[in-house]
């Protein structure tokens, strides 16, 4: 195992800098620069972000019919998400995901546990590492 990039927060667990890209759109966020997400490997989905990023990237010009929209189980109770495909950059990696957004209430932004296996992630002390295997 090859450890090729961490990412550490002092103040809140696991994190990893990223951005998201609409290629339909050719829009960014952040437009410059990386945000950070919280890795969060209770949560099944992939990738989680607040209302107004999912607005900001214009997501909803793309996202899935109401009918088709997934829905996860929470400790509140199931919370029915708004969904659509973008890019998700980290370091030189672009890995398409879905993006998804509450489709009411308050969102973090978060890296669920299907991102956090495709990204091959190691979570080592207080830092998110991205490994590679060495063959």
């Amino acid at each position: 195992m090859n450890v090729e990039d961490c990412f550490e927060a002092a103040d809140w667990g696991y994190v990893i800098e990223a951005s998201i890209l609409n290629p339909l759109h050719d829009l960014r966020f952040p437009e410059t620069g990386k945000v950070l997400f919280k890795i969060d490997t209770g949560f099944n989905g992939p990738t989680l972000v607040t209302s107004d990023v999912f607005e900001f990237l214009r997501l909803e010009e793309i996202e899935v019919p109401d009918d088709m929209r997934p829905t996860y189980a929470t400790l509140a109770g199931p919370l029915t998400m708004r969904s659509a495909p973008a890019i998700l950059e980290i370091k030189k990696k672009q890995l398409e995901t879905d993006i998804l957004s509450p489709l009411l209430g308050p969102s973090r932004m978060l890296l669920g546990f299907r991102m956090s296996k495709e990204l091959n992630l190691a979570l080592l002390g207080k830092r998110t590492c991205l490994v590679s295997m060495i063959s």
